[in-house]
């Protein structure tokens, strides 16, 4: 499993106001009924001149399949935004999954997450599962 999180610190106006913090996440995981599974969240805060995100990713397969995963973040401290991203992939001769989930934290302090999930079992439709915040708000 790989986890992510990191703080950058903004550049302070003098004289500026005291900023609201919002916090937002999101995350998402296929069943766990078959042979692969995979998962991730994501995470974000800003405000007092900060911008922090965080994310995971998890992905498990029996049988001989495969299984990656991967996170990244992005800071820019000119204009307090961050974003991160985690992906996680497994799969076997008859099964996929497949799980995605991203935070975005905007120049006006807005932290946008979402994630997706994907599960195939070979001669069935797909169940994917999706979840949007907004500030921690569902959306």
């Amino acid at each position: 499993m790989r986890t992510l999180f990191l703080l950058a610190p903004a550049l302070l106006v003098a004289g500026a106001a005291h900023a609201q913090t919002n916090t937002g996440s999101a995350g998402t995981a296929t069943p766990t009924t078959g042979d692969v599974s995979a998962g991730t969240t994501s995470g974000g805060m800003s405000g007092d001149g900060a911008v922090g995100v965080s994310g995971t990713a998890d992905a498990a397969a029996a049988n001989g399949g495969t299984a990656t995963t991967d996170a990244s973040a992005r800071f820019n401290t000119e204009n307090n935004t961050a974003r991160q991203r985690s992906t996680a992939t497994a799969r076997d001769d008859d099964e996929r999954a497949r799980s995605r989930a991203m935070t975005n934290v905007n120049p006006n302090g807005d932290v946008r997450s979402n994630s997706m999930s994907i599960y195939k079992q070979k001669g069935e439709k797909p169940v994917i599962t999706r979840e949007r915040t907004v500030n921690g708000e569902p959306r």
